[in-house]
């Protein structure tokens, strides 16, 4: 699964960035930090699916996300797994 731009729609596209560009550990992703009208904020990321990831999915693989924490902005994994199976490659 790839990061996808436009996260929202084409109206927040200036609020994206690409975080871990130039990372070799880390697939960069495009985010939009936007912030709510109660000031809290939120860090979005849209994800398209490959043809054999879709497979999976309809087939009943679940998504599987994994987050360190230990930077400001947390990287994050994202796999499909089989139900009672390791992740699929």
């Amino acid at each position: 699964m790839n990061s996808v731009s436009p996260v929202l729609t084409e109206n927040e596209v200036p609020a994206e960035q690409v975080i871990a560009l130039g990372h070799e550990e880390y697939y960069p992703i495009i985010v939009a930090r936007i912030t709510y009208a109660d000031k809290s904020i939120a860090s979005l990321v849209r994800y398209r699916f490959s043809e054999k990831e879709r497979w999976a999915i309809a087939k009943g693989a679940d998504l599987i996300l994994s987050q360190p924490h230990h930077h400001a902005m947390m990287p994050v994994g994202l796999q499909l797994a089989m139900p009672d199976q390791y992740p699929l490659e």
